[in-house]
């Protein structure tokens, strides 16, 4: 008995077209284009609400993220991305890095 990859092809391209989407990262707001962002694109914007303070992140850190709206949370892994609406939110752990 095998296990069945559930897993979907998501074009961010696709999903940037669909207009801004606020989303919080780290409890700081931040608009992203369109309703899917990465774990790239997480570490990034986070680095850039943190650069004032000095920080910056190196390495890939443990991202969980919360959609209040539709009571679901996870964790967002490195390469992979996920879908957002409005409110969603991000908890970055930069001493948690791998």
């Amino acid at each position: 008995m095998g296990v069945e990859d559930k897993t979907q092809t998501i074009s961010v391209d696709d999903h940037n077209e669909r207009g801004a989407t606020e989303i919080y990262v780290s409890g700081r707001e931040y608009k992203v284009p369109g309703d899917l962002v990465t774990y790239k694109q997480i570490v990034e914007i986070w680095n850039k609400l943190h650069e004032a303070e000095g920080k910056h992140i190196i390495g890939t850190p443990g991202i969980d993220y919360e959609d209040d709206s539709k009571g679901e949370d996870g964790i967002l892994l490195p390469g992979k991305a996920v879908l957002v609406k409005d409110g969603t939110s991000f908890s970055v752990d930069p001493e948690h890095v791998s």
